[in-house]
């Protein structure tokens, strides 16, 4: 295998990319992060590539019009999975996600201070919420929260994280 390598850095995603911002190695991209990282400066971007919240070629500009057109998306879905679930189902689904979003790395600036009314929480709660009513025989399973947290802390949008982490 190749040795390590050094975090991906600004002028190595650049490299990476064509004309217009589309991603033309797509594969030499994954095996830069795999060998060498990120620097936590770009997770924001390239966890996006690598989650493949992007159809493959967009240009720069059209990567910012799919997020537009997916953040609107969440927020219908969202609102129709709330209203669609029987009352004790959503009860049952949001008393389980809470159980685990009051306990997440509380020790981290983000997610820290207090509890009542954290919007940081509330977007995880509300993104966990909704992938298990959309997701019926999944549903929310412990520790998922884990996974999810540290997407809405890099990208600090409900809508992006909720792509991530789908």
């Amino acid at each position: 295998p190749p040795p390590p390598c050094a975090p991906l850095s600004d002028a190595d995603l650049r490299s990476y990319l064509g004309p217009g911002g589309r991603l033309l190695r797509p594969q030499d991209l994954r095996l830069h992060v795999f060998h060498g990282g990120v620097e936590p400066g770009l997770r924001k971007v390239v966890w996006r590539y690598l989650l493949n919240v992007f159809p493959a070629g967009l240009t720069g500009q059209e990567r910012l019009s799919h997020l537009r057109l997916k953040a609107a998306e969440y927020s219908s879905l969202k609102v129709a999975l709330a209203a669609r679930a029987a009352p004790a189902e959503l009860a049952q689904v949001a008393a389980a996600v809470r159980k685990d979003v009051v306990r997440t790395d509380r020790a981290h600036p983000y997610f820290g201070g207090p509890e009542e009314g954290h919007p940081h929480l509330a977007a995880l709660q509300a993104l966990l919420t909704t992938f298990a009513l959309g997701h019926p025989r999944l549903s929310y399973c412990q520790g998922m929260s884990d996974v999810a947290a540290p997407l809405l802390a890099v990208l600090d949008d409900e809508a992006q994280a909720f792509l991530c982490f789908c």
